[in-house]
């Protein structure tokens, strides 16, 4: 076991740094709902400023995945961490909603560039025999991240106010800056100069180029960027309705919210590594899809929720399903892509978080302010995540079957 860790020393450095930066992030998705609803008094306004983010993010995703390909992952992540420092503290100058909603914007843009980078980095790191495995440790340790940082933000909010949570995401994005500098002042990425030779010479159509090339790289690439599209659905309606829901329907506190919200990080970061070395044992698919159904039961129970025990305990459970989803997609997708296209086939990949993150809150906060239930949202979850078991177990059944079925010939 601890030769294991010695492989895994590169990637352990990398997620500590990723650790700092996400208690910055955790504080962001955490606050940022609740100070929207605070200035604007609309789950409408919040849900299209959310959506806002990733929709700068969405157009991000593919020029800076070539950035990175091109200049190397280092440079672009410790310039993301500068500028994101920045940003949390212009939000806390921030008094009007217009210019919230451009910090916002900025923000999307500017974080792309801190996660392409970072996994690619946890690519290049991660020991083929070991995928799943170097996955889950990753997320197991930038878990702490997301369950820190919620319920901080809580603290923080009931000590001084909510506003001043945007100093706090300054001052972590700065010391995963000073971290940074000390962790990749020897990192290289690998094959820069076989990535630096792919071009593209149609520019003006080079998001369809890159799509169809990403397409064309493996059968299961339109599924995995289906399935890590709907997890994401519900990643970000987690971040900014159970929050919301808990407070507005249940009459939680901020402090309430932050460490239910925390708890629910918990619970999915136990759960990474166990999944991961499953996964690395059996098979990842198996696993993905009951992790789906699972994700339709829970949220479907959210709803239903008629008392804040039930709310929290579902909210639990699938905070846990998020985790027998994610390392084997992640695994699967590591698998199927070139070693020299990492950063630029990980920006079209990444558009599927984006367009799970988009359609998430403004469906999720039309929905709620139109039929004036902050618990709607979990039903649109429950049916998306009914989709999603489904397309799990039409893609990757059929090939389990064909597999365990070649093993009982050859023996």
């Amino acid at each position: 076991m601890l030769g294991k860790y010695k492989v895994l020393s590169n990637l352990i450095k990398v997620s500590t740094l990723s650790f700092i930066a996400i208690l910055a992030f955790g504080v962001h998705d955490f606050i940022l709902p609740i100070f929207i609803e605070s200035q604007a008094q609309s789950f409408a306004i919040v849900g299209l400023i959310i959506s806002l983010i990733n929709i700068a993010s969405f157009f991000a995703e593919i020029p800076i995945g070539i950035a990175v390909d091109k200049y190397g992952g280092a440079k672009i992540l410790s310039a993301s961490m500068i500028v994101l420092s920045a940003l949390g503290f212009i939000y806390y100058l921030t008094q009007n909603i217009l210019v919230l909603a451009l910090t916002a914007f900025a923000f999307g843009i500017t974080n792309v560039a801190f996660w392409i980078p970072s996994t690619v980095i946890v690519r290049e790191s991660s020991p083929r025999n070991m995928l799943s495995i170097s996955e889950a440790t990753y997320m197991t340790i930038t878990q702490f991240g997301w369950i820190l940082g919620p319920i901080v933000a809580g603290l923080v909010a009931a000590v001084f106010s909510v506003r001043h949570n945007f100093l706090l995401i300054s001052a972590f994005m700065f010391g995963a800056l000073v971290f940074g500098i000390i962790v990749l002042r020897k990192y290289k990425t690998k094959n820069i100069t076989e990535k630096s030779k792919h071009k593209h010479k149609a520019k003006l159509t080079l998001l369809t180029t890159i799509f169809r090339e990403y397409l064309g790289v493996h059968k299961h690439a339109g599924p995995l960027y289906g399935l890590t599209l709907a997890v994401y659905i519900w990643i970000a309606i987690q971040w900014a309705f159970v929050p919301l829901a808990g407070i507005e329907r249940f009459n939680f506190t901020e402090s309430a919210a932050g460490l239910i919200l925390g708890a629910m990080m918990i619970v999915e970061g136990i759960l990474y590594f166990s999944s991961g070395y499953i996964m690395d044992k059996i098979g990842k698919r198996y696993i993905i899809t009951t992790g789906f159904l699972i994700l339709f039961s829970s949220t479907y129970f959210m709803f239903l929720a008629t008392s804040p025990t039930v709310f929290i305990l579902t909210a639990m459970m699938s905070a846990g399903a998020v985790s027998w989803v994610l390392p084997g997609i992640e695994a699967l997708l590591t698998e199927i892509v070139p070693v020299n296209l990492y950063g630029e086939m990980s920006g079209v990949f990444e558009t599927s978080k984006d367009f799970g993150t988009i359609i998430g809150p403004l469906v999720a906060g039309i929905l709620a302010a139109a039929l004036h239930n902050p618990l709607t949202p979990f039903l649109f979850v429950a049916l998306v995540m009914a989709s999603a078991a489904i397309l799990s177990g039409y893609v990757f059944w059929p090939e389990q079957k064909d597999i365990k079925l070649k093993l009982f010939a050859k023996n």
